[in-house]
């Protein structure tokens, strides 16, 4: 941060703009028809692939002692013309807007347009845009460059509280590490961010009244080249305490949901002390303790979205826990692709037969494997796409369901920088065939086009 210019009372340009917007705001000026304007409010830019990052950072609220009373906003809209009627009939209400947005890259194209649209309005010192997920923390410079005034980098929860405390007093935000700041001079960066212990923020937001799959693991051990999760989340396992589940889900039941879920990278790694090997004396613990309290009122889903299981854990000891206490019959697993060398290329750790044992092993216990691939991975051949295909079909012929997907390069992933093989047209007759068997579902054709697209 040196050379960066500040202001006598420390806050960088950024910061010093918006102290003087909330002074103004402080003032409640009375509009004409004699209403008062509130000092502020937080907007979250709901999309559906974001709503559980919002949960996380609403839980980080309740943390704060005495709790938080600032209004939550949820900007739902379509079209770049909708979001901005609706910024603007919110500024009528309140001085200032805090517009959070969470994010994948799938997502940046069409947010990268919403927020350039956005900087154009002469409304624009009225509201600062800040942005958090997987994209803005891998690519920080490009988000800020696209018109966002901050970013914060990695877990959230650490971060947010502050960040909402300080942007309503007015005071610098450059004390808070983890973040990109956008000046007049360039980005500012805060230095490296917090990791966010799981039992230091609540599963659930149940002050705010929201509910939602409860994250028992952050953090994933391997070195998947296409992935972005171990760069962002760290190597290193952290899981949610048996007391921080149960908590999240009494307050379910006591809600009336009784539909329980679970995000995790890999579902079986619940109480793995380093990710690696299973604890099915903790996985017990979990499911069991689950069923307990639900009874025969409600349902356990485990080892199905938003999380999957490694096939390489799928083994009888874990999956007869699933088929014991969870209601899912269907496990999602990662197979990514049907050749070995390509298996071992992208550093998966498991081989095609360790995918096809793990199949067997649920089809013993009345499981139907819901099987993850990409295509069009970097420098993959077509013999190697074939045999991917190939696989596929055997295990649609044995019952299972196959995901498909096309490679896109994620920003911070070790494949960043590289770009997806086309997937022949009879590549495409085949995967076309298996749509129309119901074998075989995904958003493949769109994330090709995706792929295909500049990074904005």
């Amino acid at each position: 941060m040196k050379g960066k210019e500040r202001s006598e009372n420390g806050a960088y340009p950024l910061q010093r703009s918006l102290i003087i917007v909330r002074h103004h705001g402080a003032l409640r000026r009375a509009l004409k028809d004699g209403t008062v304007r509130k000092p502020c409010a937080v907007v979250f830019r709901y999309h559906p692939s974001n709503r559980y990052s919002f949960l996380a950072l609403l839980a980080s609220l309740e943390t704060r002692q005495g709790g938080d009373d600032t209004p939550i906003l949820w900007l739902d809209t379509r079209t770049n013309a909708e979001t901005t009627s609706t910024l603007k009939r919110w500024l009528e209400a309140y001085e200032r807007l805090l517009v959070a947005y969470s994010l994948m890259t799938p997502q940046w194209p069409d947010t990268a347009r919403e927020v350039r649209a956005l900087s154009l309005l002469p409304e624009r010192n009225r509201w600062v845009l800040a942005a958090g997920g997987p994209h803005p923390s891998a690519s920080p410079k490009s988000v800020l460059q696209a018109g966002f005034d901050v970013v914060c980098r990695g877990d959230g929860e650490p971060v947010f509280p502050e960040l909402l405390r300080r942007w309503i007093e007015g005071t610098p935000l450059h004390p808070i590490p983890g973040l990109y700041l956008r000046t007049p001079d360039g980005p500012v960066y805060t230095g490296p961010p917090r990791r966010a212990g799981l039992d230091l923020v609540p599963a659930l937001p149940i002050a705010h009244g929201k509910y939602g799959p409860i994250e028992i693991t952050r953090g994933c051990p391997y070195r998947c080249r296409y992935c972005q999760t171990p760069r962002l989340k760290g190597r290193r396992v952290r899981h949610r305490s048996l007391d921080g589940i149960f908590r999240a889900v009494e307050a379910m039941i006591q809600a009336g949901r009784k539909d329980i879920r679970f995000i995790s990278p890999n579902a079986f790694a619940y109480g793995s002390p380093d990710g690696r090997q299973p604890n099915v004396r903790a996985l017990h613990a979990l499911l069991s303790g689950l069923r307990d309290r639900l009874a025969d009122t409600g349902r356990i889903f485990f080892g199905t979205f938003p999380s999957e299981v490694r096939p390489d854990w799928v083994r009888p000891e874990t999956v007869a826990l699933v088929a014991r206490y969870a209601d899912n019959r269907q496990l999602v697993m990662g197979a990514q692709s049907g050749d070995r060398d390509m298996l071992a290329r992208m550093e998966r750790g498991h081989t095609p037969e360790d995918v096809r044992k793990a199949c067997a092993v649920m089809k013993t216990f009345g499981m139907q494997p819901i099987v993850d691939f990409i295509l069009g991975l970097p420098g993959e051949s077509r013999e190697q796409m074939t045999r991917s295909v190939d696989f596929m079909e055997e295990l649609a012929e044995e019952g299972a369901r196959i995901h498909a997907h096309t490679f896109m390069p994620l920003p911070g992933s070790p494949w960043a920088a590289l770009k997806p093989e086309p997937i022949a047209d009879d590549i495409r007759s085949r995967l076309e065939r298996l749509i129309s068997r119901g074998k075989l579902f995904g958003q493949w054709k769109a994330q090709a086009r995706l792929a295909r697209l500049p990074i904005p």
